[in-house]
């Protein structure tokens, strides 16, 4: 439902055929990026909103003076028009400007506004910018570019003007503020040009389906977009894929896809979903090439996924989960089931997975041990997780879980509808190990029982510390929010008192619950801090929240907040 509520915003955004010159006029294609602070933006978000008349977007370039003598100036209209309505935001497509480096830039230059890292180019390639330096005013109602163009006449290559003797920019928001038209709604905006030599590259020289986007797509996406799989369509040929072409060109656009909600320049993670820049890139050009099918064999049509089978092997031990009925439509609430240990006597664990039934319906399992005493679930150890395109791993090496014989086993259950009724089946698999582990693989917990989200708040925030008491290993992070969630990060602080992030979630997804592996395991000796940052949104403008003027407290309910984050972790033994 929540995919269909934002497809449905994005039908009066241009599909993005062609990448002329856009004057003013143009309907904005809605897009999500990055700023310099690793928060998201995304366009759509502001659809009709009542506090966003407009947004002006400014095409930035480090090292273009027609920019940086631009910042007061914006910093000045943004305290000006901010208050009425308007969004002020930067947006760099240089190819040579890193996300690092405008971070720096802003810092020397004092500048607050965000400013969105275009990494693919294809933001500003679909609206028609090809110079730093100009402004387009973008209004949040039918996302119409109502101006664009120069802030005003003061500045032009190598001249300067004392004074404006035209404020372009300023005459177009007060028009928009005041629900008029715009007189003015194009002047040419002098400024440095923006290389696309990566695309230009590409126009030499066919990308081909077959031998590009076929191998692409079988490893990020057939995984759940296959028959039978959680995904919405199947990508099973090239004559699927290209008919999903242009929807997946929206859903690259606007970070919808692949679910993969991991901020890319912090750490590093197993089994990672996302798209790098180059294969973004591939995948847009691709498709705006018209989608070429190139000689060879359509691996998606060879591909015969094997998901019959356990990915580690027989297991020792198996539990069959009680059969799940799960409705043709409708959300469905997270479902809990408690059952004792499957074991009779104390029981390390050394690997588990999951078997799914239903693919189509399953859309994630997580499996906690939990000890067998009063509030014992605030204790819960992580034992097991499961989302679509996630493989099944053994535990690090030389450890394990420790299931006791009088233990409990909670187990959170997530199912999607997908238009018929059906009853999932599935099992867990658990592998013991030959002999005790010399490390116990613990599962540390950021918890908040008495949690008040205020009702309509669009950023509210909360964080909390745990102080390391021996040295550890830390293998995994997992952060879990439900329907209000917005962002969520953990930070390091050594006992130096520098301070790192390791994981950041800065647009969550309450559909995906990812635990994230750390490629290369982090050792953090004693004293060190890990902090935890959460945000929620809890007005009208989260497409997924129920009830936007209800204050939200703890609770095990999708409409309530059952938030926490867990972090795996073995003790440092050398």
């Amino acid at each position: 439902m929540r995919l269909l509520k934002i497809a449905a915003l994005s039908i009066i955004c241009a599909s993005s055929a062609a990448h002329a010159s856009a004057d003013a006029g143009t309907i904005a294609e809605d897009f999500g990026l990055f700023d310099q602070k690793g928060r998201f933006h995304q366009l759509s978000y502001y659809h009709n909103d009542p506090k966003t008349k407009a947004i002006v977007l400014f095409s930035h370039g480090i090292g273009c003076p027609l920019v940086r003598k631009r910042y007061q100036e914006l910093e000045s209209l943004n305290n000006q028009y901010g208050a009425q309505g308007v969004r002020f935001w930067m947006l760099n497509a240089n190819e040579q400007d890193l996300r690092s480096d405008l971070a720096a830039e802003a810092d020397e230059y004092d500048v607050t506004l965000p400013i969105l890292k275009d990494g693919t180019q294809e933001v500003a390639r679909s609206l028609g910018i090809d110079r730093t330096g100009e402004a387009l005013v973008i209004e949040t109602g039918d996302w119409n570019v109502v101006y664009r163009g120069r802030i005003d006449d003061r500045l032009t290559y190598e001249k300067e003007k004392p004074d404006a003797g035209e404020p372009f920019l300023k005459n177009a928001l007060d028009a928009v503020v005041a629900g008029k038209s715009v007189s003015v709604s194009r002047t040419d905006a002098p400024g440095c040009k923006i290389s696309f030599s990566s695309w230009k590259a590409r126009e030499s020289s066919s990308i081909s389906y077959a031998e590009d986007i076929a191998p692409l797509l079988k490893r990020k996406c057939v995984s759940c977009h296959q028959k039978g799989g959680i995904g919405p369509f199947a990508l099973s040929s090239f004559r699927k894929t290209r008919g999903w072409s242009d929807m997946i060109r929206e859903v690259v656009m606007t970070r919808r896809m692949p679910p993969w909600q991991a901020d890319p320049i912090h750490g590093s993670f197993d089994q990672d979903l996302s798209l790098t820049t180059e294969e973004q890139q591939m995948l847009l050009h691709w498709i705006e090439q018209g989608t070429p099918r190139g000689d060879g064999e359509d691996l998606l049509a060879a591909y015969k996924p094997d998901g019959e089978k356990w990915t580690l092997g027989a297991p020792d031990h198996t539990i069959e989960i009680p059969d799940q009925k799960v409705p043709a439509d409708g959300v469905i609430d997270y479902r809990y089931i408690r059952m004792d240990s499957p074991f009779a006597e104390d029981t390390w664990i050394n690997g588990a997975e999951v078997l799914p039934g239903d693919r189509k319906a399953l859309h994630h399992v997580i499996v906690y041990v939990v000890p067998n005493q009063k509030h014992g679930e605030r204790h819960r150890r992580w034992l097991l997780g499961y989302a679509p395109g996630i493989e099944a791993k053994n535990f690090p090496a030389d450890s394990g879980v420790l299931i006791r014989k009088d233990d409990r086993l909670l187990l959170e259950l997530h199912y999607t509808s997908y238009g018929k009724e059906t009853v999932d089946r599935t099992t867990i698999g658990l592998h013991k190990a030959d002999e005790v582990p010399n490390h116990t693989l613990h599962t540390g917990i950021f918890i908040d029982d008495q949690i008040r989200i205020p009702a309509q708040h669009r950023n509210f925030g909360w964080s909390q510390t745990r102080e390391m008491d021996r040295d550890v290993v830390l293998h995994a992070l997992t952060p879990h929010m439900h329907f209000r969630g917005k962002s969520m990060r953990f930070e390091l602080e050594s006992p130096d008192g520098s301070i790192e992030t390791l994981l950041s979630v800065p647009y969550y997804n309450f559909n995906w619950q990812h635990t994230y592996t750390l490629t290369s395991p982090r050792k953090l000796p004693k004293g060190s801090k890990l902090i935890l940052h959460a945000e929620w949104d809890n007005s009208e403008r989260n497409p997924a929240n129920p009830n936007p003027d209800r204050v939200v407290t703890w609770g095990e309910q999708s409409f309530d907040e059952m938030f926490f984050g867990t972090y795996q972790f073995v003790v440092d033994k050398g």
